[in-house]
């Protein structure tokens, strides 16, 4: 069972523009009764996560194998690796020659002339049994379709490869994302507690008629702006988490955690600043690449088949031992064995010019095909590559970013302290530095899926026992936090964000 975590509160309000600065002149007691009536009661966020869901840490390798082994879509993609091997099996049945055999009466009737040139009608029934062996083969036919089906088997191996580099790839995705969502709630927690604390100091002084009603709408407007984000990125975790679990072959009310305690920029794979090398590896590897060379392969064969099956005849045997009589009483024995090729000229054999023309517009699409496989793999290793470089190089200004914005912070902070006070400003502040964190979040969720997104596109799987690398020098817990360390109004110091089995800390 879960631990209950820490509720916070949201307030709903509703803001009339009349009521949101009290008149010239206006008493303290004015502007007490002015928020008091503004404001309103304050109501509590549902805990989150909800009790009903069991929550699984999980750690990234994890993710990979179990969707490696459990993924609906990749044990569907295996199901027609086997469908493909069972049709090469009809192929090579082909080449048993078939058995006939038969029984039945016949009836026949007709006019004959006698010696004397009168005609007489007669209808007589001949009865005939017979069995045998009628054994026929067309060796071209089954040759070709033996080495076609082979080809497609090739095929749907490079379809399942290609299942399963996409599914790697969107389960890391999904697992940065759940990551990056559980981030933003514990900075969003934090925002909203500060808020609080703002907001709380802030009736105070309106009660002591040292600061203005525009002062407290302010900061309940920002519990209430963070209380939303808040909510919005909870409903993210659970989206999140149900695909991930999805993905994983499960079903059931378990929330995967991720096993990082926050999101920081770590190197899974080995990068390469040769773009071109890159390029070059994805024509050879990608699976994508394979498939549609496998089908153009195919469909060269079928192209094959359609012109030199036909030369190859059909040769069969017939060998027959029945009866023949006018009637069954007077059945007489016979032998019959017959051998014979037919070739078939025309529709559904040589020389057949619609089959031809077909075959050859279906060859000229698969290398059509092939040509936009390779301009579609080639872009997607480009703008994977420069998401990498470039998310990573924004991650870094987002570090800058986030230091700049927790120094106006405090500095905002201290002027509370030495009484330089001004509501506005420490607001503002606080709304710089949460934006700058979930800016650092979502930069670091961008450079850590890129990285994914182009294993994928070069058609390489990530190495799921190699331990990643951090980028970087290791960033201070402090630039995660809101204080110095230091006692104030509005807390100690506080550690890097954390995430257990029974909740956040």
């Amino acid at each position: 069972m879960s631990r209950r975590v820490r509720s916070w509160v949201m307030v709903p309000f509703v803001l009339a523009i009349s009521a949101m600065a009290p008149a010239v002149g206006a008493k303290p007691a004015g502007n007490l009764q002015v928020h008091r009536d503004t404001i309103g009661e304050l109501r509590q966020i549902e805990p989150f996560p909800a009790k009903r869901y069991h929550l699984a840490t999980i750690s990234l390798p994890k993710v990979l194998v179990r969707t490696g082994a459990y993924s609906p879509e990749i044990r569907i993609s295996r199901r027609r690796v086997d469908v493909s091997y069972a049709v090469r099996g009809i192929a090579i049945e082909s080449f048993f020659p078939s058995i006939s055999g038969s029984v039945g009466t016949m009836t026949y009737s007709g006019e004959i002339q006698n010696s004397e040139g009168t005609f007489y009608n007669i209808l007589k029934q001949q009865s005939n049994t017979n069995r045998g062996l009628i054994l026929s083969v067309q060796p071209g036919n089954s040759a070709y379709l033996t080495v076609i089906t082979t080809t497609r088997i090739d095929q749907t191996r490079a379809q399942l490869s290609e299942t399963v580099n996409q599914k790697y790839a969107f389960a890391a995705r999904l697992y940065f994302d759940n990551l990056a969502s559980l981030s933003r709630v514990a900075v969003l927690r934090r925002a909203v507690d500060i808020s609080l604390r703002i907001l709380r100091e802030e009736k105070k002084l309106v009660e002591l008629g040292g600061a203005s009603i525009v002062g407290v709408l302010r900061a309940a407007h920002e519990v209430a702006r963070d209380s939303r984000h808040l909510v919005e990125e909870e409903k993210s975790v659970y989206h999140n988490a149900f695909r991930l679990d999805q993905i994983m072959g499960e079903d059931s009310d378990t929330l995967p955690i991720p096993a990082e305690s926050f999101i920081l920029p770590r190197l899974y794979i080995r990068m390469d600043d040769d773009l071109d090398s890159l390029i070059e590896t994805s024509d050879v590897k990608r699976p994508l690449i394979r498939d549609y060379a496998k089908n153009e392969q195919a469909r060269a064969q079928e192209l094959s088949k359609t012109y030199f099956s036909p030369l190859v005849p059909t040769i069969g045997v017939s060998v027959l031992n029945g009866s023949l009589g006018p009637d069954f009483n007077g059945l007489t024995g016979y032998n019959e064995t017959l051998f014979f090729a037919l070739w078939t000229v025309g529709p559904g054999g040589f020389l057949d010019p619609a089959a031809i023309n077909l075959a050859g517009r279906n060859k000229d699409q698969a290398t059509a095909e092939l040509s936009r496989a390779r301009i579609l793999v080639h872009r997607e290793v480009r703008d994977s590559f420069e998401q990498v470089r470039k998310s990573l190089e924004e991650e870094k200004i987002a570090v800058e970013d986030m230091r700049l914005a927790r120094l106006t912070f405090l500095a905002s902070r201290k002027r509370v302290q030495l009484g330089v006070y001004h509501a506005l400003e420490l607001i503002v502040s606080l709304r710089d530095l949460v934006d700058a964190q979930l800016k650092y979040i979502e930069a670091t969720r961008q450079f850590e899926e890129a990285q994914f997104d182009l294993l994928a596109a070069i058609g390489t799987r990530p190495d799921v026992i190699r331990v990643p690398v951090p980028v970087g020098p290791p960033l201070n817990p402090e630039f995660f936090s809101f204080t110095s360390g230091d006692k104030s109004p509005t807390g100690g110091a506080e550690p890097l964000p954390s995430i257990d089995r029974g909740g956040f800390k």
